[in-house]
Formats: C-alpha cells, sequence, structure tokens
C-alpha cells in the first residue's frame, strides 16, 4: 500500500463517493444530483453553464444530470429570450421536497466520515486549504498556456 496523503485522500473522497450513491438510491438520486439540486435551491434559477461552473464539472455533466432530473420531474428547463444556446434550469415544487432528505443524507454521511476523527475543524481546514492549492495550481496552468 502506498503511504502518501494524496493516496489516502483518493481513497477516503472514493469511499464517501461509494457511500453517497447508496444513500442517494434511497431518495432516488444519484451522486452529483444532490449537489445541484442544493445549489439551485440556494441560488435559484440559473443557467446551465452557470451552474456547471459553480459545482466545478463540465457543461455536458450537467446536461446529463438536468435530462435525468428533468424527466424525473424535479427540474425545469427553459430557454433563455431568443438565444436557444441558453437554457435555464430551476427546482420543481417535488424538488423542494428532496431538498429536505439530501440534508439528512449529507448529514448522515458527515458522522459515518468523521466518526473517530478529531479535530474536526482542524481537519476541515486542512482540506480547504488543499482545495485553495490545487484549484491555484490549476489556475497557474491556465495562465501560462
Amino acid at each position: 500500500m502506498d503511504n502518501r496523503v494524496t493516496f489516502e485522500l483518493l481513497q477516503a473522497a472514493r469511499a464517501y463517493r461509494v457511500r453517497s450513491a447508496k444513500l442517494l438510491s434511497r431518495v432516488g438520486l444519484y451522486p452529483g444530483q444532490d449537489a445541484l439540486l442544493k445549489l439551485l435551491d440556494q441560488h435559484g434559477r440559473m443557467t446551465m453553464g452557470e451552474a456547471a461552473a459553480a459545482l466545478s464539472i463540465q457543461p455536458p455533466t450537467v446536461t446529463k444530470m438536468v435530462n435525468r432530473l428533468s424527466a424525473a420531474g424535479l427540474v425545469q428547463t427553459e430557454v433563455v429570450d431568443k438565444d436557444r444556446r441558453k437554457i435555464s434550469i430551476s427546482m420543481t415544487p417535488a424538488a423542494q421536497e428532496k431538498i429536505d432528505e439530501i440534508d439528512a443524507i449529507w448529514r448522515e454521511l458527515e458522522q459515518e466520515a468523521l466518526d473517530q476523527v478529531e479535530p474536526q475543524q482542524q481537519l476541515k481546514t486542512q482540506l480547504s486549504a488543499i482545495t485553495r492549492n490545487l484549484s491555484r495550481t490549476d489556475e497557474k496552468a491556465v495562465q501560462s498556456v
């Protein structure tokens, strides 16, 4: 086994995603769809491009999520003005009911993930620093191109 911190971080992320998928399946959602619904709950209507940027994912990924959520009656789409390339998305009343379930799942995941992890605030601070460091590296790579 590799003893690098990044390897352990990757393993933790994978385990979190697997557990998240199991818990979300109980309410008919896939990983990522929960984050999109929470984003829409917090910010209201937004374009698919705005959602992709906010979630740091590619637009085709948002399109796939929106298509599935729309088929499930959880989001609705609307063409923005006359520009048929821009589509806004918003939650339906049925999706609003899912928000409490998503919050409960996130609390359960956090509780399971952080069982016997101390101090939790220090871990949160360190993970935020890792995210900032890696994001800053992406920005430097784009600037050097």
